[in-house]
């Protein structure tokens, strides 16, 4: 990209605007442009959609602006992390639960299946749910009816899907982790989200949002990225996909450089794979692991779906793994 077009992609007051009608749907590359002029056909059906990506490429918005766009706006739009769930309370935070129908249960509990009625449902991560809960939940899609934990009565719903994964759904269904008939299901329309590195067009518009956004909402006076803070931008992987570029820019505003931000002030996370990971002679296998998890989930900053995915296994079982290590705590973002 020329230093015109960056300096005509950044300071362009009608551009700017155009962002903030589209908030978080911002896209120059051809790969985004068409998945958003898809949108508005997807949106006008009832059809499930199966939306995959990397970590941070913005599934759940996506997720948002097809229901935003749909018959069901005015509807709720409930989102449900599916792998944040411990797997003992999955069942009754999706369907509910009667009173008395477990210790504990002394209410009647409404699950997110209910909260979602003549709205649109997402289920985030949906590849971390239970096996042994997923033919409920296929009937439940298939059928628009459940029963609530503990109830006899079948309750009725009418709901659109729209589901997300960053996993490799093919290696979970070989793997037996994922039935293949609700994926299915699920996959009536897929989109996939390509990851930022992939979109280079888009790092500069996303970059400009996100800093009159962070400036905005930090009381900061609206800063300027001078064009080798825009290269250095230009030129970075982002491993942690359009997240970690609203995080980067959020770390640079609340720092409070000067108005212009030049290419020292951006200061990125260094990918645990340029870190030298060593092990010492005589480790067993179980502890070699534990400080592979660990080291890893340092990395992140404490954030398992960023580490689950480098370590290439579910939250869930990281989340098993450390709760063996005896190591606690909330989920970083």
């Amino acid at each position: 990209m020329s230093n015109q077009g960056v300096r005509g992609s950044l300071y362009s007051t009608k551009l700017i605007q155009s962002f903030q009608k589209m908030d978080a749907l911002i896209a120059e590359s051809p790969s985004m442009r068409a998945i958003i002029l898809q949108l508005d056909k997807i949106a006008g059906s009832r059809a499930s959609v199966f939306i995959t990506g990397e970590s941070g490429t913005g599934k759940e918005v996506i997720a948002s602006e097809i229901h935003r766009r749909s018959l069901r706006k005015e509807a709720p739009f409930i989102k449900v992390n599916c792998a944040a769930i411990p797997e003992t309370l999955v069942e009754s935070e999706l369907f509910g639960h009667e009173r008395g129908a477990f210790t504990g249960a002394l209410l009647k509990k409404i699950g997110r299946f209910e909260l979602a009625d003549q709205g649109t449902l997402f289920l985030d991560e949906v590849t971390e749910t239970p096996l042994n809960l997923q033919p409920k939940l296929l009937r439940a899609l298939q059928e628009q009816e459940f029963e609530r934990v503990g109830g006899v009565r079948s309750v009725q719903v009418n709901i659109r899907f729209i589901s997300a994964s960053n996993r490799n759904i093919q290696e979970a269904i070989e793997s037996k982790l994922f039935r293949e008939d609700l994926y299915y299901r699920l996959n009536v329309i897929p989109i996939n989200l390509p990851p930022l590195r992939e979109r280079v067009e888009d790092i500069v518009p996303l970059a400009n949002y996100f800093l009159e956004k962070m400036c905005k909402e930090n009381g900061k006076e609206l800063k300027r990225f001078s064009e080798k803070a825009l290269q250095k931008l230009l030129s970075y992987k982002w491993p942690g996909n359009v997240r970690e570029l609203a995080n980067i820019i959020e770390r640079t505003v609340v720092l409070d450089f000067d108005s212009r931000i030049d290419e020292t002030h951006l200061f990125f996370d260094t990918p645990l794979f340029e870190k030298k990971f060593s092990a010492p002679v005589g480790i067993t296998l179980h502890q070699l692991e534990k400080q592979l998890i660990l080291d890893t989930l340092d990395a992140n900053h404490r954030n398992r779906t960023k580490t689950a995915t480098m370590l290439g296994i579910s939250v869930r079982t990281l989340r098993n793994k450390l709760y063996e290590y005896g190591v606690s705590g909330e989920e970083t973002s």
